[in-house]
């Protein structure tokens, strides 16, 4: 009989580690001629803030041969720490070295999928930072490139491999609030410059920057410091504002917990759309038609200043509140306390024991599936669908109107003009043809 525990226990004890089965799974090899127990070869392209942080976390654990960043005094800066590595700072140059098992994408949004889709069609496997991509098309593209070749891929979503989130999984997962009615998300955080207006004057370009390769596969517009390396992620084109930036944090639990894919309505609401960048405040609403029919599963997104006082989840300022015909299950993103309430309802409950795998983080579940040990539960196929569906509140923002949404089709039915959002235009020759 399986062992159960009750929301006592799960509150005073942390969950142990076990076996399960992650939703959404892509094929899977091993590195050529690589055991289990050596170390990945591993390329590191975009080597500071995100990417040093991605870039430490690495090599705790396998070889860090290349370096790769368009800014020459950050790549200088990774090479003090890792004096042996080829330095590059064009990503194509060190694509074509044959040493390399494995790459590390950490560059802005933008740049993503020209990075990731060369990386996996040269056979290499790919761990890449969250949002998948800055379009819906690309992060399309990155998922089906990954399906078709069979390598290893992780989205650099971290909090999926801890144990709070993956506790909330398992308890969605096992149905403990009955059938799910509302999934309300709230995020606080601004980013600088939101709301704001894109940079008229022209600087020079600084010596030590390629301004050329930071753009990428992004139409050309002059260079300003608010892009490099200040605030990119605000401005349309390069990112997609706060929501992309934490909405594949938040919404993670829910989405693996409830097998949330495609949804089949999204509309958004906020101060009037800008052409360029994005707003402080966001409400973006979805709707998730379920097997059984029935009214559809209702999420809704709230973040920078709009979350109103009556949906406020209390105690939380980056988290979710799931609600059932049961109760409710609120949890933190960023850790602490997960709750079931009310509280009298499931003192005494049984609840399942602890069944997925606790991985000791997220970039070793990466490594270890890699090496053939084990898989990755952020896969592109997983995190490729998460970012799609964040992106797609984003375009249904931006074009003003709800959206009638094609999930499989990666399209607005009722809206042909979103199709420039959905798929952006791009300069030539950065990524191949689907």
């Amino acid at each position: 009989m399986t062992r159960r525990t009750t929301r006592r226990r799960f509150l005073q004890a942390a969950a142990s580690a076990g076996l399960g089965t992650c939703v959404w799974p892509a094929p899977r090899v091993a590195a050529a001629g690589l055991s289990a127990h050596e170390k990945l070869n591993v390329g590191v392209v975009g080597a500071a803030g995100r990417g040093g942080a991605n870039l430490n976390a690495v090599a705790r654990t396998e070889n860090i041969v290349a370096l790769c960043d368009v800014d020459q005094r950050r790549l200088a800066q990774a090479a003090e720490r890792h004096p042996g590595a080829r330095q590059y700072a064009d990503f194509r140059r060190m694509l074509e070295q044959n040493d390399l098992d494995a790459v590390v994408v950490s560059t802005p949004d933008h740049t993503h999928a020209a990075v990731s889709v060369a990386a996996m069609t040269r056979g290499k496997h790919v761990y890449c930072e969250k949002p998948l991509a800055s379009s819906v098309y690309d992060a399309r593209r990155m998922a089906d490139t990954a399906a078709r070749t069979g390598v290893v891929t992780q989205m650099g979503n971290q909090v999926h491999a801890s144990d709070h989130l993956r506790r909330v999984v398992e308890l969605l997962q096992a149905g403990v609030l009955g059938r799910v009615e509302k999934v309300v998300a709230v995020c606080h955080k601004v980013l600088r410059h939101s709301g704001g207006e894109l940079p008229t004057d022209t600087p020079p370009v600084p010596e030590h920057l390629d301004w050329d390769l930071w753009l990428g596969p992004v139409p050309e517009r002059p260079y300003h410091p608010f892009y490099h390396p200040g605030t990119w992620r605000v401005f349309w084109g390069f990112g997609s504002g706060n929501f992309a930036d934490m909405g594949c944090h938040i919404l993670d639990a829910p989405c693996w917990g409830l097998n949330l894919r495609y949804p089949i309505r999204v509309e958004a609401e906020g101060p009037p759309p800008h052409a360029h960048v994005a707003p402080k405040r966001k409400v973006v609403r979805y709707q998730f038609a379920r097997d059984e029919g029935g009214a559809p599963l209702e999420v809704v997104w709230y973040d920078g200043e709009s979350a109103p006082a009556g949906e406020i989840i209390e105690g939380v300022n980056d988290g979710v509140m799931v609600i059932g015909e049961r109760g409710r299950l609120i949890y933190n993103f960023r850790g602490g306390a997960t709750r079931l309430l009310p509280a009298e309802a499931f003192d005494h409950a049984e609840l399942p024991e602890p069944s997925l795998p606790r991985p000791e983080n997220h970039y070793v579940e990466w490594a270890e599936a890699c090496k053939g040990r084990g898989t990755t539960s952020s896969d592109f196929g997983y995190g490729g669908a998460l970012t799609e569906m964040i992106l797609a509140g984003v375009v249904a923002y931006r074009v003003g109107q709800p959206l009638e949404w094609d999930g499989p089709g990666a399209r607005a039915k009722n809206c042909p003009e979103a199709g420039s959002l959905i798929r952006p235009p791009a300069r030539a020759g950065w990524l191949p043809e689907l």
